[in-house]
């Protein structure tokens, strides 16, 4: 079985955003995706499915559903996909190719990925970077997020901003200064920069003290995951 998007509702964006957010330094895409879902009260309408993918369930108020799966927010014109497990390197490039497919079909007009990195710079800051500059200008005079000269990322990410320039997709990704650990205030500072992004409201009061609770689940998940593809790899050795 190939990486799959799996449809539960077909939808249509009017010039709206495509969100993502993966585990990455401080699980901040996933906590960060997982908090903004919550807050809009966004309707699950998908999910990915892939043979790669460890056997896990996520448990969401007490209902179990696909750890990466994707959430739409008619009123807010946006659709969030977040992943709470894992993606496996040799599923990144298949991963991003139908995301972008995905984002095509709906009608997306922008691409943004969530996530976290460790610059050892100022502790609240947040990293941009882009397939073209001129998405990010305003951002960039109001030095609401920095630009990365030299660097490198990895992941489904990676793949999306590679794509993005080489085939003018309109990319974007912001990056929050996080610890290595399960990091909500990163995750905070990320929604911060999204909200003045999109202009949309996102009330991040609640975050640090909620998201300590849904870091640990997360961090919980992954370990789980990680615990059984190493399970599952050893049965075929």
């Amino acid at each position: 079985m190939a990486t799959e998007i799996e449809e539960l509702r077909k939808i249509k964006l009017k010039e709206g955003y495509f969100v993502v957010g993966f585990p990455s330094t401080g699980l901040v895409g996933s906590i960060a995706t997982s908090y903004l879902v919550d807050l809009l009260d966004m309707e699950l309408i998908g999910y990915v499915s892939s043979d790669k993918f460890a056997p896990i369930t996520a448990i969401h108020d007490y209902k179990p559903m696909p750890p990466a799966r994707i959430h739409y927010s008619k009123k807010n014109n946006l659709v969030v996909l977040l992943s709470e497990t894992a993606i496996p390197i040799s599923v990144s490039t298949e991963l991003a190719e139908k995301i972008l497919d995905y984002s095509k079909k709906i009608g997306a007009r922008m691409l943004i990925s969530l996530g976290g990195i460790s610059m050892n710079e100022k502790p609240n800051d947040v990293y941009v970077i882009t397939s073209k500059e001129e998405f990010v200008k305003p951002l960039l005079k109001k030095t609401v997020a920095k630009k990365i000269k030299e660097g490198a990322t990895t992941g489904v990410t990676a793949v999306l901003l590679s794509e993005g320039f080489l085939h003018d997709i309109p990319v974007v990704s912001f990056l929050a200064e996080s610890a290595e650990e399960a990091d909500p205030k990163a995750a905070s500072n990320v929604l911060k920069t999204l909200s003045k992004f999109l202009g949309v409201p996102i009330d991040t009061s609640a975050l640090e003290g909620e998201a300590r609770e849904l870091a640990k689940k997360i961090k919980s998940k992954l370990t789980e995951s990680r615990i059984i593809k190493r399970k599952m790899g050893s049965m075929f050795r």
